[in-house]
């Protein structure tokens, strides 16, 4: 505050000239009268009286100015709001505090209410500098959020009901807080003292994402409606034979899955490209039909599902009996018989199993995992371990493996006629049956073992992953750790299932068996995929024990798009917006909606470019946008991200963490050495009586590139090393002679190759090659032909031979790219299940390496068939979780643009004398307000 008067003089320290007398002009004698004497005695008092009232004034400001904020702090308390993904089976429901007012910017709450448009998206709360969490702002500063019956103010994260209440906080509350100063405002009269500057923050503006869907989606996940229609129409033709709410059995007819049937492609861009017809929605329904007389596995294209149930069509997809009942994929109604059947034989024997475990029953404290392959000398037959329950009467424990294996006939649907057999404890066997497994336990001299009691308890206790009391915690790690923002709410555009962001447009879905994809990818409004979409898993272990050696998994089979609703600012954070896909569920012979695809902008905190001269300065942020799908199939856990950047690359990660699968260190295994125990020929000892066995994790995915259109070739950029004249070769045949300018007659080169037919190719790092997609009939700038190029991350490589067993079901593993001529119906790498004939040779039934049969790929529609992943060594560090391991791939523009392809983005551009031509946004900076006060 200015505090002086408008003469400038400064009470206290006034001008000499005040008090002095000036000489007559005259030079006649000083003379002091009384009238002058009269009048500065006046004067005197007058400054005295004044800046008394100036000091009483300032304490009466300060005293109110705080007193009103501590008022406004006790009375209105603040609770942050908390993001929370809300699914419809799993609410959890908080309440918001009406909103606390910002004293210092001055923005109330007017009273408007505005909910938020869709709950799925959940937007980020701003926070005042006090701490307190806003909703969304509009360009008036006001705060929209719904007001619920109690008249309190709700962001759109708080579109909850009031199960939870939290009451503002009493007056007694906040005093007896730990960080009681924070809370209260400084009662500090300030005159011996300077007060902190104050901050005032411009509060964010959060913008909502949604864009209304004003027409069919062509690539979206089929819905809950959609579901219903196509179950109706197959009861209707006679089908299926189970209604809603009916219990499902071996005997029945139903839905084992529904997931959309993929648009032909050609009508696809049709519709998408010439304003051409809408080609339908259609699912695919797997059907167990075992009300049949002859029971089998059948698929069917149900739709197209815009009209009425009377116009739905229902046509077959397989030939009849060509997956025969037992070639079926496991699904939870027979997986549940199979664990209950093994279950039922064990408890025959609870005494041992007492004995041994430490195990009350086998239904209490015991699970079985059966482990595939699921046929077996031609029959469905599965092995199955035994383990105890460490996380849990609901979740598979694969980390407490027992030495009990064995295995299970469950062919045909007369559950009397299914059996245990082939029964090994540690190691010893094979026994018939649990009985004569007992009978030997009790009578010979078998290897015995016993757990001591409270194993169970302990078991428990290290299996759930959480922090160890026992262990100090790390300095400061109680403290809130870095995280992403969004100034002014996300950038990206949502639009149903499809998204826009700074250029990129696409259309994310999700399917039951095959998992996540991306459709129509267009960059700057060219289209430069088609379709990545993961496509399988392969999994093949090896381990010292039986039921558990040559296990081998293609998550397919079970499932990669059966996902759960992610975990809140674990999987995604917190400012991620969700989309929802939809799993059928035979039990419940209906759709169930999740939360399970995530959308979010990230800082990379780096840059894209940068160079930093004498004169220049120049850079921009390294920002992309993840579209990212998690998901869990047993023991382990995925996330698969789709990430598109600003340069025009698009990468394609995929993630594994979770449990390991484990193996029971045995002791008196032939393998055990006791000079090296810690040690097999399958892995390393990684717990009390667990050995983590070795395995692999291969990724494959379909890879449509249309790059600028569907007519493109696949060429190989071979990276060579030799004499210059083979270098100069590779361009002129003929007539060539040595250019005597070469300082050696040794360099590096690369030769290009055209690739003519379908092929095979591995990661050779002593021969790199670049592996390359253009459209030699579209040139840039500079003539050269558009393209993209596929670099892999580093994997690791199948080494398994055609003479393994399962070699035809993990074929897909054994190169990490097939390049073929696209076919529709050549759709994915493999499979689901087990046809009877594997050599049958229709097409929708091959295998990826079928697929390669010399066909020309030249100017024409092809697939990149792109399979890479990890060999995994477990050790103690994956044990009680694996930390994630990644692998994957990236599309890279290759000669696509003119020049690099940031630069029609604000930028950081300093030049020549610090001249600045141009800067990324920022967000608007806080403002200080400084109080200078005399002390």
């Amino acid at each position: 505050m200015d505090q002086t008067n408008s003469n400038n003089h400064q009470p206290g320290n006034m001008s000499n000239d005040f008090y002095s007398f000036s000489q007559d002009t005259d030079n006649g004698p000083k003379k002091k009268t009384k009238a002058v004497r009269m009048t500065i005695c006046a004067q005197v008092t007058g400054v005295a009286l004044f800046c008394l009232g100036l000091v009483v004034g300032l304490l009466i400001g300060i005293y109110g100015f705080n007193g009103t904020a501590k008022n406004e702090v006790i009375q209105s308390g603040s609770s942050p709001s908390q993001s929370k993904v809300v699914g419809p089976n799993d609410i959890n429901q908080t309440k918001s505090n009406k909103k606390v007012p910002n004293t210092f910017d001055k923005k109330h709450d007017h009273g408007h209410s505005h909910a938020a448009r869709d709950p799925v998206v959940l937007p980020t709360p701003t926070r005042d500098f006090h701490g307190h969490s806003h909703g969304p702002v509009d360009s008036h500063g006001h705060s929209h959020g719904p007001i619920d019956s109690h008249g309190s103010r709700h962001t759109p994260l708080d579109t909850h009901a009031h199960d939870h209440p939290h009451p503002h906080p009493s007056v007694d509350n906040i005093l007896n807080s730990p960080n009681v100063e924070a809370t209260l405002p400084s009662t500090d009269t300030g005159l011996h003292k300077k007060p902190e500057p104050e901050m005032t923050c411009v509060p964010c503006r959060w913008t909502n994402p949604i864009d209304e869907v004003t027409e069919p989606e062509l690539f979206a996940p089929i819905n809950s409606t959609e579901m219903v229609k196509a179950r109706d129409a197959l009861y209707r033709d006679g089908i299926i034979t189970v209604k809603p709410g009916q219990e499902l059995g071996m005997n029945e007819s139903y839905v084992q899955s529904m997931y959309l049937f993929p648009p032909d492609k050609a009508a696809a861009l049709e519709y998408l490209d010439r304003f051409g017809p809408f080609p339908g929605r259609y699912v695919t329904a797997t059907v167990i039909e075992g009300a049949k007389k002859e029971p089998q596995l059948m698929k069917y294209k149900v739709g197209p599902l815009e009209g009425d149930v009377e116009n739905i069509k229902v046509s077959p997809l397989l030939k009849t009996n060509e997956v025969p009942f037992s070639h079926r994929p496991y699904d939870a109604v027979e997986t549940r018989e199979v664990i209950l059947t093994v279950m039922s034989e064990l408890y025959r024997i609870n005494p041992m199993m007492q004995e041994c475990f430490d195990s009350r029953s086998p239904y209490k404290d015991m699970s079985v995992m059966p482990n595939g392959p699921f046929i077996y000398n031609g029959e469905r037959t599965s092995r199955w371990t035994a383990g105890l329950r460490g996380l849990g009467d609901k979740d598979f424990d694969f980390l407490n493996v027992l030495p009990l294996n064995g295995f299970i006939y469950h062919g045909g649907q007369n559950f009397s006629e299914w059996r245990v057999y082939n029964i090994f404890f540690l190691n010893q066997g094979p026994f018939e049956s649990v009985d004569d497994l007992y009978k030997a336990y009790n009578t010979t001299d078998l290897f015995r073992i016993q757990y001591p009691k409270g194993t169970r308890e302990l078991i428990k206790e290290i299996t759930f992953p959480k922090r160890h009391p026992s262990q100090p915690v790390r300095p400061h790690s109680e403290r809130v750790g870095a995280k992403t923002v969004e100034p002014t709410g996300p950038r990206y555009r949502l639009r149903g299932h499809t998204i826009s962001w700074l250029g990129w447009d696409f259309s994310v879905t999700t399917t039951q068996h095959r998992g996540p994809a991306v459709f129509n990818v267009k960059f700057r409004g060219e289209r430069v995929v088609y379709e990545n979409a993961l496509n399988d898993i392969g999994l093949l272990y090896s381990s010292d024990g039986a039921g558990q050696d040559n296990i081998f998994y293609t998550d397919s089979t079970f499932g990669l798009g059966e996902s759960k609703t992610a975990i809140s600012d674990i999987d995604c954070p917190a400012h991620a917006s969700y989309i929802k896909s939809v799993m059928w569920s035979p039990r419940g012979m209906r759709g169930s909606e999740m939360l399970t695809i995530c959308i979010f902008e990230v800082d990379a905190q780096e840059p894209i470019y940068r160079h930093k001269g004498d004169d220049i300065e120049v850079g921009m942020r390294n920002r992309y946008l993840v579209a990212r799908y998690p998901t869990q199939l047993g023991n382990y856990d995925y996330l698969i991200d789709f990430q598109f950047h600003l340069d025009g690359k698009i990468v394609t990660t995929a993630t594994a963490t979770g449990f390991i699968q484990a193996s029971y260190y045995n002791t008196i295994s032939q393998f055990y050495n006791p000079e090296n125990p810690e040690r097999t020929p399958f892995g390393f000892k990684v717990s009390n009586d667990i050995i983590g066995p070795i395995h692999d994790h291969t990724f494959a995915f379909k890879v449509d590139l249309d790059v600028v259109n569907e007519q493109n070739d696949f060429e190989l950029i071979h990276w060579k090393y030799g004499n210059v004249m083979d270098a100069l070769r590779t361009v002129k045949k003929e007539n060539a002679t040595f250019p005597g300018y070469f300082f050696h007659n040794k360099t590096r080169y690369v030769e290009w190759e055209h690739v003519k037919n379908e092929t095979e190719i591995d990661i050779d790092s002593k021969n790199p090659k670049f592996w390359t997609f253009v459209n030699n009939n579209a040139k840039n700038f500079w003539d050269v032909s558009r393209g993209y190029r596929l670099v892999p991350m580093h994997s690791g490589t199948q080494n398994i031979q055609d003479d393994h067993p399962e070699v035809q079901h993990l074929s897909f593993t054994e190169h990490h790219l097939t390049v073929t001529k696209r076919k529709e119906n050549e759709q994915y790498v493999k499979p689901i299940y087990n046809p009877a004939n594997p050599k049958d040779p229709d097409a929708s039934r091959k295998y990826v390496k079928d697929m390669v049969d010399g066909e020309s790929i030249e100017n024409t529609d092809i697939v990149a068939w792109v399979a890479l992943g990890f060999l995994h060594i477990p050790t103690s560090e994956d044990v009680p979780m694996t930390t994630k391991v990644t692998s994957g791939f990236t599309l890279k523009p290759m000669n696509f643009f003119d020049s690099t392809a940031v630069f029609d983005l604000p930028s950081h551009a300093v030049g020549v004398n610090k001249t600045a031509y141009d800067e990324e946004p920022a967000e608007a900076p806080c403002q200080f307000n400084t109080f200078s006060v005399q002390g």
